[in-house]
């Protein structure tokens, strides 16, 4: 299933793809961060790859770009790969509720796998 990208970040997903995307946003989101004119050998280049390094460069190079949490579409492409939903909202910086209503909860019919919806998959079923 592909998540729908929001306008914010829609042009990085397409020159990136969304696995590379949702790294950097999720490493970055929130921050200010400098964005060099030439990225080869950077310390931008360094910290965030090549890939990122070049796209952003080429849209905002010079400049200060802030990054957007994007906290629904992360919590989306969390819940595609099958990440549990506590862990979801530790990455996302939410709460577990908060997460499901994301998620659309009833209105969607989204209902967790067992998997999902354990607190620690360490952890033995009591009953099960």
């Amino acid at each position: 299933m592909s998540v729908e990208p929001p306008s914010t970040i829609k042009w990085l997903v397409n020159a990136v793809g969304e696995d590379v995307a949702l790294a950097f946003v999720e490493s970055n989101g929130g921050r200010r961060v400098w964005v060099p004119r030439k990225w080869a050998g950077s310390n931008f280049a360094e910290y965030h790859g090549d890939e990122i390094a070049a796209v952003m460069s080429a849209q905002y190079g010079g400049e200060h770009y802030d990054v957007p949490l994007c906290r629904e579409w992360r919590a989306m492409m969390l819940y595609c790969q099958g990440i549990p939903l506590s862990d979801i909202a530790f990455r996302v910086g939410c709460s577990r509720s908060a997460v499901i209503r994301i998620l659309g909860g009833r209105t969607r019919k989204i209902v967790a796998k067992r998997e999902q919806s354990q607190q620690d998959i360490r952890q033995f079923a009591l009953f099960g």
